[in-house]
């Protein structure tokens, strides 16, 4: 039989929550004990380092306890007297705990209700075998963000204002557009950062739209009433970029290799970068002049939207194809690396290529700071410009299918007026003496 001083002691020894402050200090993650007052009250935002005390005026808490002799950490918010009311919580559960255990008694704190801790963990175990990889990775980051800006431990406990803390949590979320020469020397990482800072920004108002559905979409599962949802923030959507006639031509008459292939893929078929990236000699049909775009599952590449589709291929292009097949012969995948697997890279590639050849911008941040990565230069603004394009020449719904999009609607957005010069020979051609429906 245990004795009280012994159990005492082991509560206070083994299952001791310690307040923690987690904040970047000299640009590295660190944690730090959390600094109380004479009133016994948390000192919001204050911390202690070398020596020194160092006040910040965001910071994030965590509550860091002990089971079987390995650290644990929950999230406790941004707020310090909440976080301390949870950390005293805490202590009450896990003491509870160990009476309980002292006395040979199993116990359930609150069995039935389904915490937020619990539930995203299901969830996301779901997901990992229903999704793909990428939104599978977007679907976790955004419920670790509800997670580290919600307060609350069960999901029953949820209300409006939890979702509005999580909106204002994302629109304060920092984001950073290396503006960074490439490729970086560690010796002089530090004359490169005071000559090419790191431009720090908030992630864009869609992305916040995009992260707040998905955790929604969550909590909707988990069995959270709807009506405490406040509507999706609405954002600006921008216009749809696409290269002019003379980059490309510019572009077409230096480029070879497996980048223009690659780049031809994408311009004259619709190809996303990893259907670029995974594509095989095989499904190239020669005879009906088609690709048919499917997934690898010895690549784990999986088709966006889950459809195979097959897009014809212009007379150029195959040609190109027919030639570059016969300069490569037995290799399976259209484009490689030195080592033979599927070109992921191909975006560095065609950055260095436009910076060698003189075809930046010179407008955008990265070309103004004499770095190579103009902003200009992307690989999805080759498929936009296909999209584009073949609007002009084929019907709505077959540019939906070769563009391999779920919702018609994503198809319209490349919808775009004719330019003023052809609206101006057509206006020229009309007969306004006579009835326009004659």
């Amino acid at each position: 039989m245990l004795s009280e001083g012994f159990i005492v002691e082991h509560i206070h020894k083994h299952h001791q929550v310690t307040l923690m402050i987690r904040a970047r200090v000299n640009n590295k993650w660190r944690r730090f004990k959390a600094v109380y007052g004479k009133s016994g009250r948390v000192i919001p935002g204050l911390l202690i380092f070398q020596g020194q005390e160092v006040r910040l005026p965001e910071v994030a808490y965590e509550l860091r306890y002990y089971e079987n002799g390995k650290p644990h950490y929950r999230p406790a918010g941004k707020h310090a007297g909440d976080a301390e009311e949870q950390r005293r919580t805490l202590v009450g559960q896990l003491s509870l705990k160990v009476l309980a255990k002292s006395a040979g008694v199993k116990l359930e704190l609150d069995p039935d209700r389904k915490s937020i801790e619990k539930s995203s963990g299901t969830y996301i175990e779901k997901n990992s075998v229903l999704v793909g990889n990428g939104h599978f990775r977007q679907t976790k980051f955004a419920i670790s963000l509800f997670r580290e800006s919600c307060r609350k431990t069960y999901v029953d406990e949820l209300a409006e204002s939890d979702l509005l803390n999580f909106l204002r949590h994302l629109s304060a979320l920092p984001a950073f557009r290396n503006l960074r020469n490439r490729p970086s020397v560690p010796r002089r990482a530090a004359n490169r950062r005071e000559r090419s800072p790191a431009k720090q920004q908030t992630i864009s108002a869609r992305t916040v739209s995009t992260y707040y559905k998905s955790v929604v979409r969550w909590l909707r599962q988990g069995g959270v009433d709807p009506k405490i949802f406040p509507p999706p923030p609405r954002f600006e959507q921008p216009e749809v970029t696409i290269y002019r006639p003379d980059q490309i031509k510019s572009l077409y008459a230096l480029v070879t290799g497996s980048l223009r292939i690659a780049l031809g893929l994408m311009l004259k078929c619709g190809l996303r970068r990893q259907e670029v990236a995974f594509a095989y000699f095989s499904d190239i049909n020669f005879l009906e002049k088609t690709i048919l775009v499917r997934g690898k599952p010895e690549w784990k590449f999986k088709v966006k939207s889950r459809i195979q589709r097959y897009i014809p291929i212009p007379d150029d292009l195959l040609e190109e194809l027919r030639q570059w097949e016969a300069d490569h012969p037995g290799r399976q995948l259209i484009i490689t690396t030195d080592k033979g697997t599927p070109e992921l890279g191909l975006i560095r590639k065609l950055k260095h290529f436009v910076h060698l050849n003189g075809l930046c911008c010179g407008r955008c941040d990265h070309c103004r700071a004499g770095n190579p990565e103009c902003e200009d230069w992307e690989l999805h603004k080759f498929r936009r410009t296909y999209i584009t394009g073949i609007l002009r020449h084929v019907d709505l719904r077959t540019a939906q299918e070769y563009a391999g999009h779920t919702r018609i609607s994503s198809t319209e957005r490349y919808l775009r007026p004719a330019s003023a010069p052809e609206g101006q020979k057509r206006v020229s051609s009309i007969d306004w003496t006579v009835s326009f429906y004659t």
